[in-house]
């Protein structure tokens, strides 16, 4: 089998398609950032109308107020609170100035503390049972979240950032340092199907390039074990495709850092893992986690294109099953009442990859390593499914 691997890794080296998926894997990764080059990014316009818009709607509420001199208890406590919210608010405008002025006179920590008075103000309110009188921040990168466990979010964000002296980097920003930009790709601008798709065509290539160039004959003449070379073939891939991918996220990490600058891979991603409590996930945790069930996804379509090569040396064939089965992966087939019952089960169920890691898919799902150990089962079952074919009849 490592004769043949050699062989075969001598022969598919210097494929053109090698070169057609790295390319592709980069020119995906690097969508936003053409279009940070290309325009303006506009998020800090946004972030500072958000802030803009509490601040109105607070001083609209007040001026209202104030205008009624017979004021009963309700209104004067009304009033009160719409003060403090306009010094938090005040505040936040005027950090959020300085930060972003040529000549900054305030640092981001300071706009981070101040955000985070106001996020504490809102929790404790909220906690309270007094969510009428709340005005939220309508960030351009999240929905705005009334409830306690939105207000715990905005608070451990806030304070993971006022403690590690971090700035805040919506989602939505496109020219942002190397070390969020990757996670960002991920979290919000490629879907990790398209990545999967560039997987797929290697390996449609990969296992029917003998019956499409003629030599499957010859091939099944050599006195090997057959199992033994198909098994090649998929260490092939693995060694080819694999360090193409990690090629392309080390070319689009030093473009983007270039550019953009570097970053801190311990910026936070702040999720719930259980619907009830908070935690926080680090771009350096999320990029290792989605890396290892990227790769039981990989295994797993590996299996799938070499079992349907045994079936049919067609490539076009070997693409559209592969097509076929990242589609169930989609919220309408995954999400819907049908797929939902079942999709926990399914490795289609976890090809949301930022999804998965976050627990934030539209259907039912195991944990992290379970949805690992759900893909890597699949793949088994299908590889002793190629290998019951192929002793069954002894030629690929």
């Amino acid at each position: 089998m490592f004769a043949q691997l050699k062989f075969d890794l001598k022969k598919n080296l210097f494929s053109s398609t090698n070169a057609v998926v790295y390319v592709a894997f980069v020119l995906l990764l690097l969508t936003t950032f053409f279009l940070a080059l290309d325009q303006t990014d506009s998020t800090a316009r946004q972030v500072d109308g958000a802030y803009q818009a509490a601040l109105q709607s607070v001083t609209g509420t007040i001026k209202t107020l104030e205008k009624d001199h017979a004021k009963t208890a309700k209104q004067t406590a009304q009033l009160n609170q719409k003060y403090t919210q306009r010094d938090y608010l005040q505040e936040i405008m005027t950090l959020n100035a300085s930060v972003s002025s040529p000549v900054p006179m305030n640092t981001p920590t300071q706009l981070d503390g101040a955000l985070l008075k106001y996020a504490r103000y809102n929790l404790k309110k909220t906690r309270q049972g007094q969510t009428n009188g709340l005005v939220l921040i309508n960030h351009p990168d999240r929905p705005t979240d009334s409830t306690v466990l939105g207000q715990q979010k905005e608070v451990t964000f806030y304070r993971y950032l006022a403690l590690h002296h971090l700035r805040e980097l919506p989602l939505t920003q496109t020219d942002v340092p190397s070390d969020a930009y990757l996670p960002f790709q991920f979290l919000r601008h490629v879907s990790p199907l398209l990545i999967l798709g560039v997987f797929a065509l290697q390996l449609g290539q990969l296992f029917t390039t003998e019956k499409r160039t003629g030599t499957i004959r010859f091939m099944n003449n050599l006195p090997v074990n057959k199992l033994g070379l198909l098994t090649a073939r998929m260490g092939t891939f693995l060694v080819l495709t694999l360090p193409l991918f990690g090629f392309a996220l080390l070319t689009v990490y030093l473009i983007v850092g270039l550019k953009f600058g570097w970053g801190n891979w311990q910026y936070p991603l702040v999720y719930s893992p259980d619907g009830r409590h908070v935690a926080i996930m680090t771009m350096a945790k999320f990029m290792g986690l989605l890396i290892l069930i990227l790769l039981a996804a990989v295994l797993f379509m590996m299996m799938l294109s070499a079992l349907v090569s045994l079936l049919s040396g067609n490539f076009g064939v070997n693409l559209a099953v592969s097509a076929a089965v990242l589609l169930l992966g989609t919220n309408q087939v995954a999400g819907s009442s049908m797929g939902r019952g079942v999709v926990r089960w399914l490795p289609s169920g976890y090809f949301d990859f930022s999804g998965v890691i976050t627990h934030q898919t539209a259907w039912p799902i195991l944990s992290i390593a379970g949805g690992i150990v759900v893909l890597l089962a699949w793949a088994a079952a299908l590889y002793g499914l190629c290998a019951l074919i192929v002793s069954r009849r002894q030629q690929l």
